[in-house]
């Protein structure tokens, strides 16, 4: 049977933060509000409702619909300038596609942003599936409807607690990014690396692991 790992994106692919904390910085200045880099870090990863809740506690229709569309707007020129993954990530795709595995993603935001961030990274090509908000209203969902459709095993690679608890309440095993934003929140994942050049190898050691 197939194996499939799946990734998220920011702080596990993407150095999100190169252009996202400017972006929000900008946004928030325009609306006359300044917030710490810690904590436009700590929101990175997180859903888009889930940021709006951390930033603001609620917004009005009007107001976030001018919200979203001043972060997109900043993002997409910044993030045309400033993409990247982290190092040893393109490396360490292609030895787990030479190695036979399926690759996927699963992302807290909608196919479109997906598809721009994956495309401004170059890892397009990468990647078979593309999990996101549009399968579900949480990682688990996702997981659990990416499982169902391809009949496939799964296996995780996250940086931050809510990638542990997906694979958790999907029975896949986990690795946890700690070079991503939050080393501290996957101190409880099945393999833990540093760098992305240790990522096939912790895959094959917890695949070997469920063999025996």
């Amino acid at each position: 049977m197939k194996q499939y790992i799946i990734f998220d994106i920011d702080g596990t692919l993407n150095r999100t933060d190169l252009y996202a904390v400017e972006a929000y910085e900008k946004a928030l200045e325009k609306r006359d509000l300044k917030v710490e880099r810690k904590e436009i870090i700590a929101c990175i990863g997180l859903s888009p409702a889930a940021i709006i809740e951390k930033l603001f506690g609620i917004l009005k229709e009007d107001e976030l619909k001018a919200w979203r569309a001043d972060i997109e707007r900043y993002e997409a020129v910044l993030m045309a300038e400033r993409a990247c993954t982290f190092e040893g990530i393109e490396e360490t795709l292609t030895a787990l596609k030479s190695a036979g595995y399926g690759l996927s993603i699963c992302s807290n935001a909608y196919p479109d942003h997906i598809n721009r961030v994956l495309s401004a990274l170059r890892l397009t090509s990468y990647f078979d599936r593309i999990g996101s908000l549009a399968m579900g209203s949480n990682k688990t969902e996702i997981i659990r409807r990416m499982i169902d459709e391809t009949g496939c095993g799964a296996l995780m690679v996250g940086d931050r607690r809510f990638d542990v608890w997906a694979a958790r309440d999907n029975h896949i095993p986990v690795i946890g990014c700690a070079y991503g934003y939050a080393p501290e929140e996957v101190r409880d994942a099945d393999a833990i690396v540093w760098k992305p050049e240790e990522i096939l190898d912790a895959v094959k050691r917890l695949r070997s692991e469920e063999l025996v």
